[in-house]
């Protein structure tokens, strides 16, 4: 390895705050799962699971409850590492490199980002729950962290109604301000892909328009990843969905293909209310 590219591989595993992400062409593949299981002690919860996630674009993983499409979606910043008797086998790729073992996990989770079903932003205030990532990773100067914390506020489109208030208490905002607040506090941090798990589940249906919007504002720059039980969602904000079952990967395809002609009969019986 040339010595330049081996520092450069040094710092990120080391954790250190990224420059700005490398983008790549649209529909170029950002991150690829292969032959992925994953157990829970004894329990197979994922099988054999293969899905390419796509630059800038919204792939959205669909199925009834308990089918394994969090349970992935947390292996793709390796939430997982913290559920005692997981065990994970296959390979997860982030741009050609495998996360489990040529990332460091702060470096990874910079690169992919993660917004949480229920808003959890932290009990201070606005500005500095944008800024907590940034001065984690050794950003101390003051007017970059404004730059940062405005550009990410702008980015979650929530910039025009906080801008006047940013000490106030992240707390203090309504549910969809503080799922978007949540959101532009994973941007900060400058990722390449955001998994957003049941993002607009606890909203009202106002709130849950902005998120839609924003998702698709924000596929323009970065590859989204959605989990959702909302089959209406998935159809109007996604350029391919993925059906889970029972652990297994069922169907991957383009939005329309897979609504309108689904390969897999199970995969139709999902979408006609069959079952799930």
């Amino acid at each position: 390895m040339a010595l330049a590219a081996k520092e450069a591989h040094e710092r990120e595993m080391m954790g250190e705050m990224p420059q700005d992400a490398v983008r790549l062409p649209h529909h170029e593949v950002r991150m690829s799962v292969s032959h992925l299981d994953l157990f829970y002690g004894d329990h197979q919860a994922l099988k054999n699971v293969n899905i390419d996630i796509r630059e800038r674009e919204i792939t959205s993983f669909i199925g009834p409850s308990g089918c394994g499409k969090s349970t992935l979606l947390r292996c793709l910043n390796r939430m997982n590492d913290y559920v005692k008797d997981c065990r994970v086998e296959g390979k997860i790729t982030l741009d050609g490199r495998d996360i489990y073992h040529d990332y460091n996990v702060t470096r990874l989770r910079q690169r992919v980002g993660m917004v949480f079903q229920r808003p959890n932003p932290f009990p201070m205030s606005i500005y500095d729950n944008v800024a907590y990532g940034p001065r984690g990773l050794g950003i101390k100067s003051r007017s970059e962290l404004d730059g940062i914390v405005e550009e990410s506020l702008r980015s979650a489109a929530l910039w025009d109604e906080v801008k006047d208030k940013l000490k106030a208490s992240g707390l203090g905002l309504s549910g969809g301000q503080q799922q978007r607040l949540c959101i532009a506090r994973a941007l900060a941090v400058k990722p390449e892909v955001l998994l957003m798990d049941e993002p607009t589940s606890a909203l009202d249906p106002v709130s849950t328009v902005q998120i839609e919007q924003l998702a698709c504002e924000l596929r323009e720059q970065y590859s989204l990843v959605v989990v959702t039980h909302n089959m209406q969602q998935a159809s109007r904000i996604s350029d391919s969905v993925a059906f889970f079952l029972l652990g297994e990967l069922i169907e991957h395809a383009p939005t329309a293909e897979l609504f309108r002609a689904p390969r897999d009969s199970r995969t139709a019986d999902y979408l006609t209310g069959r079952f799930g």
